[in-house]
């Protein structure tokens, strides 16, 4: 079956072809439509495993830990696989095929496109994320979503959770050498005083 979003929505397109145990056909043209976010909510509702691309398990473990994830490399070689599984856009066609050869079901999005070229995976929003992923995350991102909402901090990438105090600051003094201003307290069951520290120049704006 075809992606016709006229009247349907994806979430819909999910269901009848997790039913009818078929394919969702996409092409190139088709992005940025939340197909995987709709594709892992899915599978998270209705606890179904989901194959990606080998080289974007380790990103989608990441943003999707309810979500029982297979990369598409490794698949193949698991003997107790669940009898049904999706697929998201950009697992090959062959790995598709073999599974239903061993009499799993199968559904999801397919996308032959994926395996015409290796740049066309540079094309897709999936491939895009993963692409960055392959880059050194960001050294400090703070997140909010209103001004009265608690921060969301990622230290090297890495989401600090449980977090106590959040102080950052940047001062334009030509005559600072260093002015940034870092520090961040959060739980930590392990460390002696129950608390850790992330701290950089805490004495910067002091005085």
């Amino acid at each position: 079956m075809k992606l016709e979003l006229a009247t349907r929505t994806i979430w819909g397109l999910l269901e009848e072809a997790h039913t009818k145990g078929e394919m969702i056909v996409t092409n190139e043209r088709q992005r940025r439509l939340g197909k995987t976010k709709a594709l892992m909510l899915f599978a998270e509702a209705n606890n179904l495993p989901v194959i990606v691309r080998q080289s974007q398990k380790r990103y989608y473990l990441k943003e999707h830990p309810d979500v029982n994830i297979f990369g598409h490399e490794e698949v193949l070689r698991i003997n107790a696989l669940p009898l049904t599984l999706l697929c998201d856009e950009g697992v090959p066609k062959r790995t598709i095929e073999e599974l239903k050869t061993k009499c799993h079901g199968v559904s999801g999005f397919l996308n032959e496109s994926f395996e015409d070229s290796a740049m066309n995976a540079f094309n897709c929003e999936e491939s895009i994320l993963t692409y960055r992923e392959i880059e050194p995350p960001p050294f400090l991102q703070i997140e909010l979503d209103d001004i009265d909402s608690a921060p969301r901090v990622f230290y090297k990438g890495e989401k600090i959770e449980g977090i106590i105090n959040a102080d950052f600051s940047y001062v334009t003094n030509t005559e600072l050498m260093n002015p940034t201003h870092i520090d961040i307290e959060y739980m930590d069951k392990d460390s002696k005083c129950g608390t850790k520290a992330i701290v950089h120049n805490r004495f910067l704006v002091e005085g």
